[in-house]
Parts: C-alpha cells; structure tokens; sequence
C-alpha cells in the first residue's frame, strides 16, 4: 500500500457516498454510525505505518528484525487496516441490526424513503428486524404504516406490513393498532397483489390459475382465518368500512346494475375477484368460519355481513329489462344482485357450519345449545329477510321471494329433514334441534311480528311459492304456516 493508493481508496469511498441515494445515505448514517470512526482511525493508522515505511527516519528495526520482515509487515498492516475497516462497516450496515439506540433513530430512514419514494431500504431493514420492530417508538411505527409506503410495497409483491401485524407481540405494541391494520386491509382489498383475494378465489373461484403460494396461505391462517388475531386486531372494521364506502360513493351503480355476466363468470377473470366488496364479505365470512370451527364464542361482528346486504340494496335497481333479459342469468341478473344472493347463501352456509360443529358424533347426535355466533347469525339472516321484504323497486318479485324461500327452507329443514342441513350422513333423528329450530322461526316471528302488511305479504308469497314436492316442506307447511300467520 502507497499513499497514492491510500488516497485512491479514500476518493473511493468519498465517491460511493456521493453516489449513494438520500435513503441510502440515511441508513448508512444509522447503522455505520461508529463504525465510520473505525474506518477515520484505520485510515490514519495506515498512513502512520506508510510514513513509518517510507520517511528516512534512519530508524533501525527494534529486536533485531530483519529489514524486509518489517517492511512487509508496514506494508500489509497500512493495506489491511482501511479495507479490514470497510468491509465491517459493510458488514454493519448489510446485517441493518436495530438495536434500542438505532431504534430511536430509524424514523429519519423512514422519513426520507417516504419523501424520496423509495421504499426498497425500509423493506430491508423490516425484512432484518421482524423479531425487534416491537421497540420501535410511537412516531417511528406511524411512518412506517403511511399509506404510500404500504401501497408500494404491496404492489411490490411484498407482504412485509400484513407479517408484521401477524406478530401478536408487534401488533400490541402499537399504539395506534387499529390505524395500522385498518391501513394495512385498505390496500389488500385494491386491485393487485393479496392474500385475501387469494383466500377468497381459492375458496370461491373467480379467477382461473391464480397460485396461492404456501407463505400467503400461512400468512392468512395466522391473520384473517385466526380468530384470536381477527378478534384482537378488529379487522372486520376496515373489512365493512371499505365495503360501504365503496357503495356510499355511488362509483359503481351503473355498472352493477347491468346484466352481470362478467362479474358472475367462473371461468377466466371475474370481476367479483377485484370487488372490494366482494372480497370484503368473502373475508369476513371466512374468518366467522374459523371461529365457527375452532369453538370460539365471541362477538365476531356478524352485523357487519346483514349492514353490507343493506347497502346493497339501497344501491341496487330493479329495470325489467335486465332482470327479465334473456342474457342475465335468472338468478342473480345484475352483480347486486349476486352480492344479495350470497351474502344469504352465506348465512344458511354458516348457520349450517355452526350447527354442524356443535352436534356430537355419537349415537344419537345430539345439537348443544345455539352459541353466541350462532345466535348471531340467526338475527341478522332474518334481519335480510325483513329488510329485502318491501323492495319491489330493488329487486325482482322473483329474486326476494326466492331469498326469503331460504330461510323458511332452512327452517323447515330444522323441523322435519336435519340432513338438508348438515349436508352430508346424519340419523334421522338428532337430539336438540328443537332450540336452533324455534332459534331461527323466533328471529324471523320477532321481525315480521310488528312489520306493516306490505312485509308480511311479501312474506306469505313467499311462503306460497314453496316447492311442495319435497316432502320434508310439504309435511312441515302447515306447522309453519301456523307458527307465522296464525
């Protein structure tokens, strides 16, 4: 080592700062801070042991060294000190480690990429520190869950915010929980990359091909389909928050009140597979599920589903000419329309789950009592029931009474033919019924009990319409028919 490459190597580094970019430098200030020193010593060491070497001091070597010895070994030390001092600061700031020092400080970094746009470096340093980040300060934590940052790392097919919050320990370390979770959900119902519209498609289909890999299949099961996690992190708020501002806005009547092929397709690329209302209630529905399945009885906030049925169909728009068209679908005309129907296929889907789950495998089956969620589920099905009742100018005759025509089925189900609701091999018999029976005809009763005539109308119609082919409604039509009209 010479002076002239001493003084090459210090322009090199002058350089590599100078071409560093705001963030970059930013992080090399937080995480090379003192080994920067190291660096200043060591590059004055080396030019110590180069004047050692070089100046004609007339010194003799000490101990009766050699002279070539002692010339190799300034040589050597003035090369391996600098570079030795480099490569740890590189080292330092490759590890990016947070210690509770650095953790005061990393708000600045994050500042910057935010004032830059530049979000690879925040990415890095989260990446480094998943087990540390619960130290990070207040200010430091809102930085990193600003919108624009989650936003470009989710469209960055980087999921970093949703693994974070997946940390129990993490997500009660905020201070703000609910505003980073709420940030968070926001940008996995937009259009692009998310596991919920994975979950959901997996589950649902709506979008051919799609591969859900196995890290976003671990990263939903332990967020969204955990319910300790969907419980303490109130996920389902910004799940209907988003669902009803989205139809608040009015953006999407004219579309979703048109023949709704597109949105309904099971093959190719649906629309309802980018639907943030869609893949809102899909969402919840899936995380009530898990609950169902794991026997946890909590306030799950099943009035979320019944408030977005509601929404819907203030939005939607009975026009004979698209829901008698001959290229809608008779079912569900307009996606609306497919929102309103699954939304009740979803409560008789779920209704059924927490029946199933609380049934015994013994001989006879025996049904415990109805849980909360269960309880749940029966009013705000019923709910639906009583609201979509008067909406002739919502929706078809047809399409309501074929709503309501569930329920009763469902119902009837309960009273005579318990496999229509367990779907699968039940004995004839299974003890408790009854109370989930008079559970769901109560909610129904309490409803329409003080309802003006328009509603029960619409109720008796539909009760009318009931396929009385099948023997378990023809059998069970005159006890209902006695249980609601009297």
């Amino acid at each position: 080592m010479t002076l002239e490459a001493l003084l090459t190597f210090f322009g090199i580094l002058i350089a590599i700062l100078a071409i560093a970019r705001p963030v970059q430098r930013a992080s090399l200030k937080l995480f090379v801070r003192v080994w920067l020193w190291v660096l200043v010593g060591a590059i004055l060491l080396s030019v110590a042991l180069i004047v050692c070497r070089d100046a004609p001091l007339g010194w003799k070597p000490l101990f009766g060294w050699s002279l070539s010895g002692v010339m190799f070994w300034l040589t050597f030390g003035a090369f391996a000190a600098p570079v030795l001092a480099a490569l740890c600061c590189w080292k330092a700031w490759e590890r990016a480690k947070l210690t509770r020092s650095r953790a005061r400080f990393v708000e600045s970094v994050f500042k910057v990429a935010l004032r830059e746009r530049e979000f690879d470096e925040v990415e890095r340093i989260i990446r480094k520190n998943l087990e540390r980040l619960a130290q990070l300060p207040v200010n430091a934590t809102t930085v990193l869950f600003d919108p624009a940052i989650v936003a470009a790392l989710v469209d960055s097919h980087s999921l970093v915010h949703l693994e974070l919050l997946a940390d129990m320990q993490f997500l009660n370390s905020l201070e703000n929980r609910f505003g980073a979770v709420d940030v968070v959900v926001r940008q996995l119902l937009r259009p692009g990359v998310s596991p919920l519209r994975s979950a959901v498609v997996k589950r649902y289909g709506g979008l051919e091909h799609l591969a859900c890999s196995d890290s976003e299949r671990e990263l939903i099961e332990k967020t969204f389909q955990s319910p300790t996690w969907y419980f303490e992190a109130s996920a389902h708020y910004p799940l209907i928050i988003s669902a009803i501002e989205t139809l608040r806005s009015a953006k999407l009547d004219a579309e979703y009140n048109e023949i709704g092929r597109d949105y309904e397709a099971t093959q190719g690329v649906s629309k309802r597979a980018y639907c943030p209302i869609y893949l809102a209630v899909k969402t919840e529905v899936l995380a009530i599920e898990a609950a169902l399945e794991g026997g946890i009885e909590k306030d799950f906030y099943v009035s979320d589903l019944f408030q977005i049925f509601d929404a819907v169909l203030q939005r939607s728009s009975f026009s004979k000419a698209v829901w008698e068209n001959s290229l809608s679908n008779s079912e569900f005309p307009t996606p609306y329309a497919l929102l309103l129907y699954e939304i009740t296929a979803d409560f008789r889907d779920l209704s059924a789950t927490a029946l199933r789950v609380a049934t015994s495998d013994s001989e006879p089956s025996k049904a415990e009592s109805p849980g909360r969620v269960a309880r749940d589920l029966a009013q705000n099905w019923s709910f639906c029931i009583w609201r979509i009742a008067d909406s002739e100018d919502r929706v078809s005759l047809a399409f309501r009474n074929d709503v309501i025509e569930e329920y009763l089925k469902f119902v009837l189900a309960l009273h005579g033919q318990p496999s229509e609701v367990y779907a699968g091999s039940v004995s004839s018999t299974v003890e408790g019924l009854r109370a989930w029976r008079d559970l769901f005809l109560h909610e129904l009763k309490s409803h329409f009990g003080s309802s003006w005539t328009g509603k029960k109308t619409a109720l008796r119609e539909a009760f009318d319409s009931l396929d009385q082919g099948k023997r378990y409604i023809s059998e069970g039509s005159a006890w209902l028919e006695e249980e609601l009209f009297g």
